[in-house]
């Protein structure tokens, strides 16, 4: 009598661990009294990736048009601005999507999803955070809170994208960029070619990243129910990064030739292209560390196109 053999169980999908924050952020938060570091982990103020993501957009339109007296005060404006409204978008976000995150390894730390902050109070720092992020502006005037402000219902509406669509990565990629149509509001009276060209190449940067991001998330994303690109794609993920990377660097060209920038800018384009390229290849849809790792060089990523905006300007400044 022969035993019939049994199949081997299948593999079980490798899930990305929670990562501690690290770098000085971390250390700072992590040094806080018990009771308020879960406040400022939830407007994520150890992980200022995200924050510089969000700001270096703006500083990118002001490097394009803006005189350094101009630059100067915005842009400061803009950093605490950026830094404000992103805690809050992300603290609203955690308390929308406390069921998800507790059923993702990454995310199950996370001050409402693991329990160590009551989702009432979280959303009481959000809403005040939120609205006093858009005030900040009035030190440039009643205009530029209203540009902010504007951007207020898009990142409230992005929790949602994800229930909704396959796509929420386009969302946040507008979201995310508000601050490019918002100088080119207050210095020029509107987004115009230029600004419009720069604002989709960086959304286009925006969606590659998050989709990037996703990633990292897919497997435990397709159990809990929530949408995204890498959960459509799955391994193909990586076709879709690399098109809207590429949009991105053939829609910075055009900007180049519309804004009108110097010849150091070409080189400077040339390495962030070969930067994109480089997550492309290194972003492996099924490696969830290799994703994170790519994920983490886009605040280089961004510092090489305000770079390149600068050497594009040399001469033209005053």
């Amino acid at each position: 009598m022969t035993v019939a053999s049994r199949a081997p169980a299948p593999a079980a999908p490798r899930l990305p661990a929670p990562v501690p924050a690290r770098g000085c952020a971390a250390r700072l938060v992590g040094r806080a009294p018990a009771g308020v570091r879960p406040y400022l982990e939830l407007l994520r103020l150890d992980r200022p990736v995200g924050a510089w993501l969000l700001v270096v957009p703006g500083w990118i339109a002001l490097a394009a048009i803006a005189g350094p007296r101009d630059g100067g005060l915005l842009g400061l404006l803009l950093l605490v601005y950026g830094v404000l409204s992103r805690g809050a978008a992300c603290g609203l976000n955690d308390v929308l999507d406390a069921g998800f995150d507790a059923q993702v390894p990454r995310t199950a730390g996370r001050p409402v999803a693991s329990g160590r902050l009551a989702a009432r109070r979280a959303l009481v720092l959000c809403v005040a955070v939120g609205a006093i992020a858009p005030l900040v502006m009035g030190f440039w005037g009643v205009r530029a809170v209203l540009w902010a402000a504007a951007g207020a219902p898009l990142a409230a509406v992005y929790p949602y994208m994800k229930r909704i669509t396959h796509w929420p990565h386009v969302w946040l990629g507008i979201t995310m960029n508000w601050s490019v149509p918002l100088v080119y509001g207050l210095l020029t009276g509107g987004l115009g070619l230029g600004g419009g060209v720069l604002y989709g190449a960086l959304i286009c940067w925006a969606v590659g990243t998050d989709v990037i991001y996703a990633c990292q998330d897919r497997e435990a994303d397709v159990r809990a129910g929530v949408r995204s690109a890498a959960v459509l794609l799955g391994r193909h993920s990586r076709v879709l990064v690399g098109g809207v990377y590429a949009g991105c660097v053939v829609l910075l060209v055009w900007f180049g030739a519309l804004a009108g920038l110097g010849p150091l800018y070409w080189p400077g384009l040339c390495v962030v292209a070969g930067q994109l390229g480089w997550q492309v290849w290194r972003a492996d849809p099924m490696d969830v560390g290799a994703c994170g790792r790519a994920f983490g060089t886009n605040p280089l990523c961004g510092l090489l196109i305000l770079v390149a905006v600068l050497a594009g300007r040399v001469g033209t400044l005053g």
